[in-house]
């Protein structure tokens, strides 16, 4: 892995922007921490990002290995974003991967390190009982994070959407999936970049909002909420 060449590249951007802070993105396409016993590539990064004054360094991840870099210095200059889900979702679509509780296990070891950290819940689904479901998780991480952290930690939440090309290719990978890709419980919205996607209709999404902001407030005073989308 051409971990070196690639921070070199990034150096160079950073040099470039002068005084300004330049933020790098480690799991723009896949999720870094499975393969971290085999390449490094995390360790390195937290370790040449610690160094750099106007260069910072974050990526999100499902996985729990975190030990593989715990120790190394930070320098207050990498985010660490856990992705977070209710146990019916992770066991239904993300499969092969660890729990919620264990996730959350492993975000408290990395907070005790002083990284800062943050959880993003997405896809939110809002069928069935969703609110009892998503309530019962945000339990569950204020059960396992002292309340001394909370002013470090950051929220994301993202309800589910898909693209009509994401959902074809799903369809043709897993023909019987069950995951809830009905057009016609969705609204359309464009998106920025010229395609659009069907997501969850007003009502759903300011309900959605509603409570997962006063959930959140409730359980995490002092945390930021970076959006509810």
């Amino acid at each position: 892995m051409n971990v070196n060449e690639i921070l070199g590249q990034a150096e160079k951007y950073i040099k470039e922007r002068k005084e300004e802070i330049t933020i790098f993105e480690g799991a723009a396409t896949s999720d870094p921490l499975p393969v971290e016993p085999y390449t490094k590539g995390l360790s390195q990064s937290i370790d040449f990002f610690a160094h750099q004054d106007n260069g910072r360094f974050r990526f999100v991840t499902k996985y729990i290995n975190v030990e593989d870099f715990l120790d190394v210095e930070h320098g207050g200059h990498t985010s660490v974003r856990f992705s977070l889900n209710t146990d019916h979702v992770i066991r239904t679509y993300e499969h092969h991967t660890p729990s919620a509780q264990k996730r959350i296990e492993a975000a408290r070891k990395v907070i005790g390190k002083g990284y800062q950290t943050g959880f993003i819940i997405a896809p939110v689904f809002l069928d069935g009982d969703w609110e009892k479901e998503y309530g019962a998780l945000l339990l569950m991480l204020r059960e396992n994070i002292p309340d001394t952290y909370f002013q470090d930690i950051s929220f994301e939440i993202i309800s589910h959407r898909f693209t009509a090309k994401a959902k074809n290719r799903i369809l043709q990978v897993f023909p019987e999936t069950a995951l809830p890709m009905s057009e016609d419980e969705r609204s359309f919205k464009y998106g920025q970049f010229g395609y659009g996607k069907y997501i969850y209709d007003k009502e759903r999404i300011s309900a959605m909002k509603d409570f997962f902001q006063s959930t959140i407030e409730k359980y995490f005073p002092g945390s930021n909420i970076l959006y509810i989308i």
